[in-house]
Protein backbone atom coordinates (compact mmCIF):
# COMPACT_ATOMS: atom_id res chain seq x y z
CA UNK A 1 0.00 0.00 0.00
CA UNK A 2 1.23 3.36 -0.63
CA UNK A 3 1.13 5.83 2.10
CA UNK A 4 -0.97 8.29 2.33
CA UNK A 5 0.29 11.97 0.36
CA UNK A 6 2.49 10.09 -1.48
CA UNK A 7 2.54 10.49 -5.29
CA UNK A 8 0.61 7.71 -7.18
CA UNK A 9 0.35 6.74 -10.80
CA UNK A 10 -1.35 8.84 -12.87
CA UNK A 11 -4.73 7.49 -14.76
CA UNK A 12 -7.83 8.75 -16.59
CA UNK A 13 -9.89 8.25 -13.49
CA UNK A 14 -12.67 9.84 -12.18
CA UNK A 15 -14.50 9.83 -9.16
CA UNK A 16 -17.82 10.23 -7.34
CA UNK A 17 -18.83 10.89 -3.81
CA UNK A 18 -21.96 9.62 -2.48
CA UNK A 19 -22.56 11.51 1.48
CA UNK A 20 -25.28 9.26 3.15
CA UNK A 21 -27.00 9.71 6.40
CA UNK A 22 -25.43 6.53 7.50
CA UNK A 23 -22.43 5.65 4.97
CA UNK A 24 -20.25 7.46 2.85
CA UNK A 25 -19.15 6.10 0.14
CA UNK A 26 -16.47 6.64 -2.97
CA UNK A 27 -15.78 4.69 -6.19
CA UNK A 28 -12.71 5.29 -8.58
CA UNK A 29 -13.60 4.06 -12.42
CA UNK A 30 -11.49 4.08 -15.25
CA UNK A 31 -13.53 4.47 -18.72
CA UNK A 32 -12.99 2.06 -20.98
CA UNK A 33 -14.67 2.84 -24.41
CA UNK A 34 -18.40 3.01 -23.87
CA UNK A 35 -18.29 1.14 -20.70
CA UNK A 36 -16.74 2.00 -17.06
CA UNK A 37 -14.43 -0.40 -15.37
CA UNK A 38 -14.78 0.04 -11.42
CA UNK A 39 -10.79 0.87 -10.16
CA UNK A 40 -11.60 1.27 -6.26
CA UNK A 41 -14.63 1.58 -3.57
CA UNK A 42 -14.11 3.14 -0.28
CA UNK A 43 -16.92 3.14 2.21
CA UNK A 44 -17.23 4.66 6.06
CA UNK A 45 -19.93 5.00 8.63
CA UNK A 46 -21.66 8.45 8.33
CA UNK A 47 -21.37 10.32 11.73
CA UNK A 48 -22.01 13.97 10.33
CA UNK A 49 -25.02 13.82 8.59
CA UNK A 50 -28.41 14.06 9.51
CA UNK A 51 -31.18 13.96 6.83
CA UNK A 52 -29.24 15.14 4.33
CA UNK A 53 -27.71 18.09 5.86
CA UNK A 54 -24.53 18.31 7.60
CA UNK A 55 -24.36 18.53 11.31
CA UNK A 56 -20.61 17.87 12.16
CA UNK A 57 -17.86 19.08 9.77
CA UNK A 58 -15.14 17.85 11.55
CA UNK A 59 -16.39 13.80 11.58
CA UNK A 60 -18.08 14.10 8.53
CA UNK A 61 -14.89 15.29 6.54
CA UNK A 62 -13.17 12.34 8.68
CA UNK A 63 -15.55 9.65 7.73
CA UNK A 64 -15.17 11.07 3.77
CA UNK A 65 -11.23 10.60 4.07
CA UNK A 66 -11.48 7.40 5.52
CA UNK A 67 -13.41 6.19 2.32
CA UNK A 68 -11.23 8.32 0.35
CA UNK A 69 -8.17 6.68 1.33
CA UNK A 70 -9.76 3.09 1.11
CA UNK A 71 -10.61 3.38 -2.45
CA UNK A 72 -7.29 4.94 -3.36
CA UNK A 73 -5.55 2.00 -1.79
CA UNK A 74 -7.65 -0.76 -3.66
CA UNK A 75 -7.49 1.82 -7.14
CA UNK A 76 -3.73 2.33 -6.63
CA UNK A 77 -4.63 6.05 -7.77
CA UNK A 78 -4.77 9.29 -6.07
CA UNK A 79 -7.89 10.94 -6.27
CA UNK A 80 -8.47 15.21 -5.44
CA UNK A 81 -12.01 15.64 -7.13
CA UNK A 82 -15.13 13.84 -7.12
CA UNK A 83 -18.49 14.22 -8.20
CA UNK A 84 -20.65 14.64 -4.94
CA UNK A 85 -23.90 13.34 -4.42
CA UNK A 86 -26.48 16.00 -2.30
CA UNK A 87 -29.98 15.12 -1.00
CA UNK A 88 -32.25 16.18 1.77
CA UNK A 89 -35.80 17.21 2.58
CA UNK A 90 -33.79 21.36 0.98
CA UNK A 91 -33.85 20.10 -2.32
CA UNK A 92 -36.94 21.28 -4.05
CA UNK A 93 -38.25 20.35 -7.83
CA UNK A 94 -40.51 22.48 -9.81
CA UNK A 95 -41.65 22.61 -13.34
CA UNK A 96 -41.21 26.03 -15.36
CA UNK A 97 -42.65 27.66 -18.98
CA UNK A 98 -41.36 30.39 -20.95
CA UNK A 99 -42.40 31.71 -24.05
CA UNK A 100 -41.15 34.08 -26.66
CA UNK A 101 -42.08 34.68 -30.38
CA UNK A 102 -40.29 33.76 -33.37
CA UNK A 103 -38.96 35.97 -35.92
CA UNK A 104 -38.86 35.65 -39.61
CA UNK A 105 -41.23 32.75 -38.91
CA UNK A 106 -38.57 30.15 -38.42
CA UNK A 107 -37.03 29.04 -34.99
CA UNK A 108 -33.07 30.09 -34.70
CA UNK A 109 -30.39 28.91 -32.62
CA UNK A 110 -30.64 32.36 -30.93
CA UNK A 111 -34.61 31.94 -30.42
CA UNK A 112 -34.26 28.55 -28.84
CA UNK A 113 -31.54 29.82 -26.03
CA UNK A 114 -33.83 32.61 -25.41
CA UNK A 115 -37.01 30.61 -24.43
CA UNK A 116 -35.06 28.75 -22.07
CA UNK A 117 -33.43 31.45 -20.68
CA UNK A 118 -37.05 32.83 -20.27
CA UNK A 119 -37.82 29.42 -18.57
CA UNK A 120 -35.11 29.38 -16.12
CA UNK A 121 -36.06 32.87 -14.78
CA UNK A 122 -38.23 31.18 -11.97
CA UNK A 123 -37.89 32.34 -8.39
CA UNK A 124 -36.26 30.83 -5.80
CA UNK A 125 -36.30 31.02 -2.35
CA UNK A 126 -33.79 33.56 -1.07
CA UNK A 127 -31.45 31.06 0.53
CA UNK A 128 -31.49 28.33 -2.26
CA UNK A 129 -29.08 27.73 -5.03
CA UNK A 130 -30.10 26.07 -8.72
CA UNK A 131 -28.82 22.80 -8.57
CA UNK A 132 -29.86 21.47 -12.17
CA UNK A 133 -31.77 22.70 -15.34
CA UNK A 134 -33.27 20.15 -17.12
CA UNK A 135 -35.35 20.39 -20.65
CA UNK A 136 -38.61 18.27 -20.63
CA UNK A 137 -39.62 19.71 -24.36
CA UNK A 138 -39.77 22.47 -26.68
CA UNK A 139 -42.89 23.49 -28.34
CA UNK A 140 -43.81 25.19 -31.64
CA UNK A 141 -46.60 26.75 -32.09
CA UNK A 142 -48.59 24.20 -29.95
CA UNK A 143 -46.96 21.35 -31.19
CA UNK A 144 -45.32 19.41 -28.12
CA UNK A 145 -42.25 16.99 -27.44
CA UNK A 146 -40.44 18.84 -29.81
CA UNK A 147 -36.12 18.45 -28.64
CA UNK A 148 -34.21 20.57 -31.39
CA UNK A 149 -36.68 23.30 -32.50
CA UNK A 150 -34.09 24.87 -35.04
CA UNK A 151 -34.88 25.19 -38.28
CA UNK A 152 -38.34 25.13 -37.24
CA UNK A 153 -41.46 27.04 -39.06
CA UNK A 154 -43.79 28.88 -36.66
CA UNK A 155 -44.40 32.11 -34.82
CA UNK A 156 -44.39 31.04 -31.43
CA UNK A 157 -41.81 29.07 -29.57
CA UNK A 158 -42.10 27.54 -26.05
CA UNK A 159 -40.14 25.62 -23.31
CA UNK A 160 -40.78 23.63 -20.55
CA UNK A 161 -38.48 22.65 -17.79
CA UNK A 162 -37.38 20.91 -14.72
CA UNK A 163 -35.64 23.41 -11.95
CA UNK A 164 -33.95 21.56 -9.17
CA UNK A 165 -32.49 23.94 -6.19
CA UNK A 166 -31.02 23.37 -2.52
CA UNK A 167 -30.45 25.59 0.37
CA UNK A 168 -27.13 27.19 -0.12
CA UNK A 169 -26.00 26.64 3.68
CA UNK A 170 -26.28 22.78 3.25
CA UNK A 171 -24.93 22.68 -0.18
CA UNK A 172 -21.94 24.85 1.01
CA UNK A 173 -21.50 22.55 4.11
CA UNK A 174 -21.27 19.42 1.82
CA UNK A 175 -18.39 20.93 0.24
CA UNK A 176 -16.56 22.01 3.02
CA UNK A 177 -16.42 18.93 4.26
CA UNK A 178 -14.97 17.79 1.28
CA UNK A 179 -12.02 20.22 0.78
CA UNK A 180 -11.42 19.31 4.54
CA UNK A 181 -10.66 15.92 3.25
CA UNK A 182 -8.40 17.41 0.77
CA UNK A 183 -11.16 16.93 -2.19
CA UNK A 184 -12.52 19.45 -4.63
CA UNK A 185 -15.99 18.95 -5.47
CA UNK A 186 -16.13 18.74 -9.53
CA UNK A 187 -20.33 19.41 -9.09
CA UNK A 188 -23.00 18.57 -6.91
CA UNK A 189 -25.46 15.95 -8.57
CA UNK A 190 -29.43 15.60 -6.66
CA UNK A 191 -29.07 11.49 -5.61
CA UNK A 192 -32.34 10.84 -6.94
CA UNK A 193 -31.25 11.83 -10.62
CA UNK A 194 -27.78 9.74 -9.74
CA UNK A 195 -29.69 6.43 -9.15
CA UNK A 196 -32.06 7.03 -12.03
CA UNK A 197 -29.58 6.98 -14.64
CA UNK A 198 -27.70 3.88 -12.62
CA UNK A 199 -30.76 1.87 -12.42
CA UNK A 200 -33.04 2.88 -15.74
CA UNK A 201 -32.84 2.06 -19.39
CA UNK A 202 -33.87 4.86 -21.67
CA UNK A 203 -37.07 3.00 -22.65
CA UNK A 204 -38.07 3.06 -19.32
CA UNK A 205 -37.68 6.80 -19.34
CA UNK A 206 -39.44 7.29 -22.38
CA UNK A 207 -42.58 4.83 -21.44
CA UNK A 208 -42.76 6.71 -18.13
CA UNK A 209 -41.49 5.81 -14.73
CA UNK A 210 -40.84 6.51 -11.00
CA UNK A 211 -37.53 5.98 -9.28
CA UNK A 212 -37.59 5.65 -5.66
CA UNK A 213 -34.13 5.75 -3.53
CA UNK A 214 -34.97 5.24 0.25
CA UNK A 215 -32.06 5.72 2.05
CA UNK A 216 -31.13 5.80 5.85
CA UNK A 217 -32.19 9.49 6.34
CA UNK A 218 -34.77 10.54 3.16
CA UNK A 219 -36.71 8.90 0.43
CA UNK A 220 -35.79 10.60 -3.01
CA UNK A 221 -38.51 10.52 -6.22
CA UNK A 222 -38.18 11.20 -9.83
CA UNK A 223 -40.49 10.87 -12.11
CA UNK A 224 -39.43 10.45 -15.98
CA UNK A 225 -42.15 11.10 -19.02
CA UNK A 226 -41.18 11.09 -22.82
CA UNK A 227 -37.18 10.66 -21.65
CA UNK A 228 -37.51 13.75 -19.11
CA UNK A 229 -37.50 14.58 -15.74
CA UNK A 230 -41.00 15.74 -14.82
CA UNK A 231 -41.33 15.99 -11.19
CA UNK A 232 -38.99 15.31 -8.28
CA UNK A 233 -39.57 15.33 -4.52
CA UNK A 234 -37.57 14.29 -1.17
CA UNK A 235 -39.80 12.80 1.90
CA UNK A 236 -37.48 13.00 5.19
CA UNK A 237 -39.08 9.96 6.31
CA UNK A 238 -36.72 6.94 5.40
CA UNK A 239 -35.18 3.75 6.68
CA UNK A 240 -33.62 5.55 9.99
CA UNK A 241 -37.25 5.48 10.90
CA UNK A 242 -37.54 2.05 10.57
CA UNK A 243 -34.49 1.18 12.90
CA UNK A 244 -35.79 3.69 15.23
CA UNK A 245 -39.72 1.77 15.25
CA UNK A 246 -37.78 -1.39 16.56
CA UNK A 247 -35.70 0.08 18.92
CA UNK A 248 -38.32 1.02 20.74
CA UNK A 249 -41.20 -1.39 20.35
CA UNK A 250 -38.32 -3.79 20.95
CA UNK A 251 -36.33 -2.11 23.77
CA UNK A 252 -33.07 -2.38 22.71
CA UNK A 253 -30.15 -0.05 21.20
CA UNK A 254 -30.16 1.58 17.43
CA UNK A 255 -27.12 -0.29 16.85
CA UNK A 256 -28.98 -4.12 17.88
CA UNK A 257 -32.18 -2.51 15.72
CA UNK A 258 -30.30 -2.35 12.81
CA UNK A 259 -28.50 -5.54 13.07
CA UNK A 260 -31.89 -7.20 13.23
CA UNK A 261 -33.27 -4.97 10.39
CA UNK A 262 -30.25 -6.10 8.23
CA UNK A 263 -30.27 -9.88 9.41
CA UNK A 264 -34.39 -10.53 10.37
CA UNK A 265 -36.09 -8.04 8.41
CA UNK A 266 -38.88 -8.35 6.01
CA UNK A 267 -41.42 -6.30 4.38
CA UNK A 268 -44.12 -8.04 4.51
CA UNK A 269 -45.03 -10.10 7.90
CA UNK A 270 -47.23 -13.42 6.16
CA UNK A 271 -43.71 -13.67 4.91
CA UNK A 272 -42.36 -14.77 8.08
CA UNK A 273 -42.76 -17.91 10.35
CA UNK A 274 -44.32 -16.93 13.99
CA UNK A 275 -42.32 -19.57 15.23
CA UNK A 276 -38.47 -18.39 13.86
CA UNK A 277 -36.84 -16.52 17.06
CA UNK A 278 -33.93 -14.18 17.57
CA UNK A 279 -32.33 -13.06 20.94
CA UNK A 280 -32.59 -9.05 21.30
CA UNK A 281 -30.10 -7.33 24.11
CA UNK A 282 -31.26 -5.09 26.31
CA UNK A 283 -30.36 -1.64 27.16
CA UNK A 284 -28.03 -0.66 29.90
CA UNK A 285 -27.73 -3.63 32.42
CA UNK A 286 -31.50 -5.29 31.29
CA UNK A 287 -31.21 -8.90 29.81
CA UNK A 288 -31.91 -9.95 26.39
CA UNK A 289 -35.19 -10.73 25.39
CA UNK A 290 -36.30 -13.56 22.76
CA UNK A 291 -38.74 -12.30 20.21
CA UNK A 292 -40.31 -13.99 17.01
CA UNK A 293 -38.87 -12.65 13.30
CA UNK A 294 -42.25 -12.17 13.12
CA UNK A 295 -43.26 -9.15 14.94
CA UNK A 296 -39.49 -7.81 13.76
CA UNK A 297 -41.13 -7.77 10.25
CA UNK A 298 -44.51 -6.75 11.32
CA UNK A 299 -43.08 -3.67 12.90
CA UNK A 300 -40.81 -2.84 9.74
CA UNK A 301 -44.37 -3.42 7.33
CA UNK A 302 -46.09 -0.22 9.29
CA UNK A 303 -43.26 1.83 8.48
CA UNK A 304 -42.59 0.60 5.13
CA UNK A 305 -46.25 1.07 4.44
CA UNK A 306 -46.51 4.56 5.75
CA UNK A 307 -43.00 5.70 3.27
CA UNK A 308 -45.03 4.05 0.87
CA UNK A 309 -48.05 5.20 0.98
CA UNK A 310 -46.45 9.30 1.23
CA UNK A 311 -44.57 8.09 -2.40
CA UNK A 312 -47.95 7.28 -4.03
CA UNK A 313 -49.37 10.61 -2.64
CA UNK A 314 -46.43 12.69 -4.45
CA UNK A 315 -46.49 10.44 -7.95
CA UNK A 316 -50.59 11.39 -7.57
CA UNK A 317 -50.31 14.99 -6.67
CA UNK A 318 -47.81 15.03 -9.69
CA UNK A 319 -50.34 14.72 -12.38
CA UNK A 320 -48.11 11.89 -13.88
CA UNK A 321 -49.50 9.12 -12.57
CA UNK A 322 -51.64 7.42 -15.23
CA UNK A 323 -48.39 7.95 -17.35
CA UNK A 324 -46.13 5.46 -15.78
CA UNK A 325 -46.00 2.54 -18.03
CA UNK A 326 -42.97 1.19 -16.84
CA UNK A 327 -44.03 1.03 -13.26
CA UNK A 328 -42.26 2.01 -10.16
CA UNK A 329 -38.15 1.23 -9.74
CA UNK A 330 -37.01 0.88 -6.30
CA UNK A 331 -33.65 1.66 -5.23
CA UNK A 332 -31.01 2.41 -2.00
CA UNK A 333 -30.31 0.13 0.95
CA UNK A 334 -33.58 -0.11 2.14
CA UNK A 335 -34.43 -1.72 -1.89
CA UNK A 336 -32.68 -4.81 -0.04
CA UNK A 337 -35.69 -5.87 2.69
CA UNK A 338 -36.85 -8.96 1.66
CA UNK A 339 -40.77 -8.29 0.28
CA UNK A 340 -40.57 -4.71 -0.64
CA UNK A 341 -41.42 -4.85 -4.08
CA UNK A 342 -44.21 -6.71 -3.08
CA UNK A 343 -45.71 -4.44 -0.69
CA UNK A 344 -44.85 -1.57 -3.11
CA UNK A 345 -47.17 -3.09 -6.17
CA UNK A 346 -49.72 -3.13 -3.67
CA UNK A 347 -49.80 0.31 -2.14
CA UNK A 348 -49.35 1.88 -5.45
CA UNK A 349 -51.17 -0.33 -7.85
CA UNK A 350 -48.07 -0.92 -10.26
CA UNK A 351 -45.24 -3.08 -11.23
CA UNK A 352 -42.33 -2.65 -9.44
CA UNK A 353 -38.80 -3.91 -9.76
CA UNK A 354 -35.84 -3.27 -7.42
CA UNK A 355 -33.03 -1.44 -9.35
CA UNK A 356 -29.31 -1.99 -9.14
CA UNK A 357 -25.97 -0.41 -10.98
CA UNK A 358 -26.22 -1.89 -14.49
CA UNK A 359 -23.14 -3.16 -16.48
CA UNK A 360 -20.75 -2.55 -14.09
CA UNK A 361 -17.16 -3.91 -14.69
CA UNK A 362 -14.26 -4.16 -12.91
CA UNK A 363 -15.30 -4.84 -9.09
CA UNK A 364 -18.24 -5.73 -9.81
CA UNK A 365 -19.05 -8.04 -6.92
CA UNK A 366 -18.32 -4.84 -4.73
CA UNK A 367 -21.27 -2.49 -5.77
CA UNK A 368 -24.04 -4.96 -7.06
CA UNK A 369 -26.50 -3.82 -4.55
CA UNK A 370 -28.96 -1.33 -4.41
CA UNK A 371 -26.50 0.68 -2.03
CA UNK A 372 -24.30 1.93 -4.41
CA UNK A 373 -26.58 3.20 -7.09
CA UNK A 374 -26.31 6.78 -6.62
CA UNK A 375 -22.45 6.62 -6.47
CA UNK A 376 -22.36 4.59 -9.67
CA UNK A 377 -25.19 7.05 -11.17
CA UNK A 378 -22.27 9.88 -10.05
CA UNK A 379 -19.75 7.74 -12.32
CA UNK A 380 -21.90 7.09 -15.24
CA UNK A 381 -23.12 11.59 -15.23
CA UNK A 382 -19.26 12.23 -15.17
CA UNK A 383 -18.81 9.76 -18.17
CA UNK A 384 -21.04 11.12 -20.28
CA UNK A 385 -19.76 15.25 -19.53
CA UNK A 386 -16.09 13.34 -20.50
CA UNK A 387 -14.90 14.53 -17.41
CA UNK A 388 -12.45 11.87 -17.31
CA UNK A 389 -9.14 13.00 -16.65
CA UNK A 390 -5.77 12.48 -14.76
CA UNK A 391 -7.42 15.60 -12.04
CA UNK A 392 -4.65 17.95 -10.46
CA UNK A 393 -5.56 18.73 -6.75
CA UNK A 394 -6.62 22.72 -6.45
CA UNK A 395 -5.99 22.20 -2.50
CA UNK A 396 -2.21 21.61 -2.55
CA UNK A 397 -0.91 18.76 -0.81
CA UNK A 398 -2.93 16.30 1.05
CA UNK A 399 -2.91 16.87 4.67
CA UNK A 400 -4.63 14.53 6.82
CA UNK A 401 -5.55 14.62 10.60
CA UNK A 402 -3.58 12.46 12.59
CA UNK A 403 -7.06 10.64 13.91
CA UNK A 404 -7.68 9.78 10.21
CA UNK A 405 -3.92 8.24 9.63
CA UNK A 406 -4.12 6.54 12.58
CA UNK A 407 -7.34 4.93 12.35
CA UNK A 408 -6.15 4.22 8.34
CA UNK A 409 -3.27 2.32 9.11
CA UNK A 410 -5.25 0.33 11.77
CA UNK A 411 -7.89 -0.60 9.03
CA UNK A 412 -5.09 -1.73 6.41
CA UNK A 413 -3.57 -3.99 9.15
CA UNK A 414 -7.09 -5.89 9.68
CA UNK A 415 -7.06 -6.60 5.36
Amino acid sequence: MEAPGSVARKRSTIAALDIGTQQVGLLVAEPVGDRLEILGVGNAVSLGMRAGRVCDVDKMSQAISIALLEAEDMSGTQIYQVSVSVSGDHVQGRNSHGVVPIENGEVSARAARRVIEAAQAVPLPADHRLLHLMRREYIVDGQGGVSDPVGMDGVRLEANLHVISGCESALSNIIKCCNKAALSAAGLVVSSLASAEAVLVPDEKELGVAVVDIGAGTVELSVFVGGAVVHTNVTPVAGLHITRDLARCLETSMAEAEALKKRHGAAIGSLVDRSVCVEVSGVGKRPPRVVSCRLVADIMQARLEEILELVAESIIASGYHELLTSGLVLTGGTAMTPGIAELASEILRMPVRIGEPREVDGLAGEIDDPSWSTAYGLLLGLREQDMAQPWRSSLGERMLPQWVRRKWRNFSKTQ
